[in-house]
């Protein structure tokens, strides 16, 4: 199976590079490449494509107002040399954010990640790419807060917790806070690293220093472990490698 993508960006070079990085993957076909949001849309109305690499800053119609103007929104990577969209580019439900330049390794792992999303399972052992992402090559994660935009690896989070309408992000630099729920931020986390323990809290397994049936030790924090995820969360650490 093939997937049909098309890049809409104002930059011919940015569109060059990702015509070559997608040459190392057999399993995309470009059928079209704009300059502009308008004429890929006239595109799109008579064709249906699998996946679009999107720059965001364009002229006459930006890429997010290009989003939202779809009836129909296929899987998105965004490309752009403003790490400050990020988070409006999430909170559409894109596949990734890219910055500019952008390099073959990250770009991999981007298709990772749209792979694992469209087969959600993993590829043959002899496949070019695979879903399976381990350690260091999880898919970053850009987090606003009301300052600045954080790039993260989701294997340097030890907890999240949930404050109401905002969650409080616990890694191994910072602690951050933005506005997100925690069931919202759990669906952009790797599910084999990151399980929900309470209504308030999602943590790294892989973090997990000790645990009890009641509390769960994380970087010198007990995190509570409530009745409606006990079963679920002791079998998983108890099977834990």
């Amino acid at each position: 199976m093939n997937f049909k993508c098309i890049i809409i960006d104002d930059e011919p070079l940015s569109i060059n590079l990702v015509k070559k990085h997608l040459a190392s993957f057999k399993q995309f076909d470009v059928v079209g490449d704009f300059e502009n949001a308008i004429d890929a849309s006239v595109f799109l109305q008579k064709n249906t494509v699998d996946l679009i690499f999107l720059d965001i800053q364009m002229p006459e119609i930006s890429g997010i107002d290009f989003i939202k103007s779809l009836h129909k929104v296929p899987s998105i990577i965004i490309i752009s040399a403003y790490k400050e969209f990020a988070m409006d580019g999430f909170e559409l439900d894109v596949v990734d954010f890219l910055l500019k330049p952008v390099t073959f390794n990250r770009f991999f792992k981007a298709i990772n990640k749209f792979l694992a999303f469209s087969f959600k399972a993993e590829l043959p052992e002899n496949n070019i790419v695979r879903t399976e992402i381990k350690g260091h090559e999880y898919a970053d994660l850009f987090v606003k807060d009301t300052n600045k935009t954080y790039r993260i690896n989701p294997v340097d989070i030890y907890y999240i917790e949930g404050m109401r309408e905002y969650i409080k992000i616990y890694t191994n630099q910072d602690n951050i806070i933005t506005k997100c729920s925690l069931n919202n931020f759990l669906k952009r986390l790797p599910e084999e690293l990151f399980i929900r323990s309470h209504k308030s809290y999602i943590i790294n397994r892989k973090k997990v220093k000790a645990f009890t049936t009641s509390t769960i030790e994380i970087n010198n924090k007990k995190i509570p472990i409530s009745r409606s995820y006990k079963l679920q969360i002791l079998n998983i650490l108890n099977s834990s490698d």
